[in-house]
């Protein structure tokens, strides 16, 4: 997550007249070899890569202008809070702000399949699961188990105890869901040809969720042609095991 709040709006500054000391010396070095200078043309890659990267307005002016982060997006912050007659869920941003996100693997197909004028291959469901599992997984694996002795564990009302617990709880949430994703294959060869393999839906849902990887780039290392036909039965492979996931997890 990106604060809106705590960021130094002078780098913004900084990264314009960092880009603009770059065209100036990009143009320099063109004339000293006698190479056309791009023009136009590189000022609008190197804006568009700023544009990229600036947080929506939305999120307010605090968060820099930072290419190395990627596309960042806005959402809403929400908390539940009382009322004259009661509760509601409220906007939970720093002065009416939207808060901002790095965008991650789903929001880069959606983007992908928007450009191809294809309708949305997930669900938000769908894709809440894939995000939780990430999540999850991510978390886990960094409890550092190691530093835990046995005797915490055994002491149930000892704050180390109910750390464990917790670990435990966690770690049996990410074995439900992993169970549910199954051990079928999303794509299977008919025929050998040598350069295609099977893609297991497990290391299909762990290449997008864990590693990042679009359904695309998934296809692609595993020899697969990337065209209508083959991208959608991958898409719904990836989409029934995400529906799976998230029945297998408690509270979805």
């Amino acid at each position: 997550m990106v604060s809106a709040c705590v960021e130094d709006p002078m780098m913004a500054a900084a990264v314009a007249q960092i880009a603009s000391i770059k065209r100036a010396m990009v143009r320099r070095l063109a004339g000293n070899f006698g190479i056309a200078w791009p023009g136009d043309d590189e000022d609008q890659r190197l804006q568009s890569m700023l544009d990229a990267a600036r947080a929506p307005d939305s999120c307010g002016p605090e968060i820099p202008v930072a290419p190395a982060r990627g596309r960042i997006l806005a959402y809403a912050p929400q908390a539940v809070r009382p009322t004259a007659t009661g509760y509601e869920v409220q906007h939970d941003g720093f002065r009416g702000r939207d808060a901002a996100r790095a965008a991650d693997v789903f929001d880069v197909m959606l983007q992908q399949v928007a450009r191809r004028g294809g309708e949305a291959p997930f669900t938000s469901g769908q894709i809440e699961a894939g995000r939780t599992y990430a999540l999850l997984v991510e978390r886990h694996s960094s409890v550092g188990l190691r530093c835990i002795s046995v005797e915490s564990e055994r002491r149930g009302g000892s704050p180390g105890g109910a750390f464990m617990d917790a670990v435990l709880a966690e770690g049996e949430v990410i074995r439900r869901m992993q169970a549910a994703i199954g051990q079928g294959m999303a794509l299977e060869v008919q025929r050998e040809t040598g350069v295609r393999r099977d893609i297991p839906v497990r290391r299909l849902v762990d290449m997008v969720c864990l590693e990042g990887k679009s359904v695309t780039a998934a296809l692609r290392a595993f020899g697969w042609p990337v065209y209508g036909g083959v991208r959608g039965q991958a898409y719904a492979a990836l989409g029934n095991a995400l529906d799976r996931m998230r029945t297998a997890a408690p509270g979805r």
